[in-house]
């Protein structure tokens, strides 16, 4: 297996562009996942933090933890109150024992959520204490998952889709590399910039070194974006992708690792999002197709278009 290595440019001594996974790490195929979250499993000792986790859980995650929360507390106040005794309740079907319970668990749903219908209440000391903890913890609960669902609804995050492949186009008088990112929301991003990293395997005293080098790009900073990006980085004698096609840019594993940072304007904060394209998400000899047209007087921009690509014959 022959892997040509890349050196920087003589004259700058090799700065750290590792982006803090360093360079041991070859046995996975990437280190940014296509959805921008770090190819990492966390094992061992974690502290669970729950206001950062109950934000930052996928929504699916927080609906189920909310459901079983209300769930299991609601049933452990029907066992207090059931352990009570159902002639403490007024309106409580007392012909069964289920049916008893089920009344009980209803009860305490409408104690917790504060609804009180009016034909089930408390009527004994005990019941009453306990129906009063239930209430005041009702109070509690909805309160702090209120502020739950505002935290989550007001994180600023960038919805940046980026195109399926990276493709290695004609470019001038030689090759670029190159994919495509695009606004899904219709927000105003402004001062939007980007920066690559390729990271990729070379032989190193007969030891698989992971290596990283930054990417320059045509242009790394847009002030507005309202239409697609292009992103381009022309290869040249500087580049680690130099003369690479083929077997020799399949030996050396590259993963292309984008780093997007803008400002939001309508949070008024600074987003950010990440991106990586791995070995085989790079196409040799295409271009991408146009995905924003002139109609009516106005430029419409097709969000579906973003993956579509030409083969350039050879």
């Amino acid at each position: 297996m022959r892997i040509s290595t890349f050196r920087p440019k003589k004259g700058k001594p090799e700065e750290p562009n590792d982006l803090g996974f360093g360079n041991k790490a070859t046995g996975s195929e990437r280190l940014i996942n296509s959805d921008g979250s770090y190819n990492v499993v966390r094992k061992g000792h974690a502290i669970w933090t729950p206001y950062q986790n109950l934000v930052e859980m996928s929504w699916g995650q927080f609906f189920a933890l909310v459901f079983t929360f209300y769930f299991v507390v609601n049933l452990l106040f029907a066992t207090v109150f059931y352990l009570i005794g159902a002639d403490q309740f007024n309106g409580v079907n007392a012909e069964t024992g289920m049916s008893s319970f089920f009344d009980l668990f209803f009860f305490s749903a409408q104690t917790l959520t504060t609804v009180g219908y009016g034909f089930l209440s408390p009527k004994g000391m005990s019941a009453n204490a306990v129906a009063s903890i239930e209430a005041l913890l009702g109070l509690m609960v909805f309160a702090l998952a209120t502020g739950l669902l505002f935290a989550r609804f007001s994180r600023p995050k960038a919805k940046i889709a980026f195109s399926k492949n990276a493709l290695i186009s004609p470019y001038k008088d030689g090759k670029a590399l190159m994919f495509r990112i695009a606004n899904l929301r219709n927000n105003n991003l402004i001062n939007l910039e980007v920066r690559i990293t390729m990271a990729w395997i070379e032989l190193v005293n007969g030891v698989k070194t992971r290596k990283f080098a930054p990417l320059t790009l045509e242009r790394d900073k847009v002030v507005l974006f309202p239409l697609n990006w292009t992103v381009v980085h022309p290869i040249d004698e500087s580049s680690p992708l130099y003369q690479k096609e083929g077997p020799d840019l399949t030996n050396m594993q590259p993963e292309i690792v984008i780093l997007i940072s803008g400002y939001d304007e309508t949070f008024a904060q600074n987003v950010h999002t990440n991106g990586s394209y791995a070995a085989k998400d790079l196409i040799c000899n295409a271009k991408f197709s146009p995905m924003y047209f002139e109609e009516d007087g106005h430029i419409t921009l097709h969000l579906d278009l973003i993956d579509k690509f030409e083969l350039i014959p050879a």
